[in-house]
Parts: structure tokens; sequence; C-alpha cells
């Protein structure tokens, strides 16, 4: 069976309503949940667990820019809750693009550069409300 490989070119990124398409070089979603024991419960002895709480958010290294880098400041400093939309390939005209899209904040923002290498912020946003990080057609 052959499965479509893609080369992260064209997506779309959104952020608080702007488009933040060209100035990230990385960018993904996380969705994780943590892991409980629940071993006490089991008649056999067995180890056993099931799914606890669920973290979600999405994780990026940006391009310094002025201009970018005075939005997501102000996101971060003012600890403000925006949307973040994220659609792979979202910048090519094809049908069944998936997006991923929630309510976040700008939990970590780290502007950093290395002497001869391109200035980058490094972002991590996380979920901000129950809803989570959804997937659909964005808005």
């Amino acid at each position: 069976m052959a499965f479509t490989k893609k080369i992260a070119l064209h997506d779309e990124i959104k952020i608080d309503g702007t488009d933040f398409s060209n100035d990230f070089r990385t960018f993904g979603l996380s969705s994780e949940d943590s892991d409980v024991d629940v071993s006490g419960f089991s008649a056999t002895g067995n180890d056993e667990s099931l799914s606890g709480t669920r973290a979600q958010g999405f994780e990026g290294e940006a391009f310094y820019t002025e201009e970018a880098a005075a939005i997501l400041w102000a996101l971060h400093n003012n600890r403000t809750i925006f949307q973040v939309q994220w659609t792979p390939g979202g910048l090519l005209v094809t049908s069944g693009n998936k997006t991923y899209y929630g309510m976040c904040q700008l939990r970590s923002f780290n502007p950093n550069d290395t002497r001869g290498d391109v200035q980058v912020m490094t972002c991590t946003f996380k979920t901000a409300n129950a809803a989570g990080i959804t997937q659909g057609t964005g808005t």
C-alpha cells in the first residue's frame, strides 16, 4: 500500500487572526494523555493503566522579525487567550486538508540567536479552555 508523503512547504498558520504562514520554519501539534496507574483495582494483580488528563498545544520555531516579535511578545506578555489555527499544506489549493485549531495562550516565548545563524523565536502555545484542539475546517 502506498501512502502520501508530504514536504512541509505550504502550511497555513494563523495566530490571533494574523497570517504567520511564512514566519515559522517548524510548527506542529502536541496532544498527550497522562498515564494513570489503576493497578490497585486489578483482580488479577497485573499492572494496568488508563488515560488521564490530556495536554494539548502547538509548538514552533519562527524566524525573528521585528513585526512578528512585537505581535507574539504582546500576546505572551498580556497572557492573551487567542485562536491558533494550523493547516498542513493549507496554502495549496487542494481538497481534504485538515485544520487543527483551538483557543490558546503563548506560554513560552524565547527569542534567541547564535552568532552566524538565523535568529529565531521558539513559541509554545497551550490550550486555554476545555475544548482543547479541534480538527476540522477552522474559523
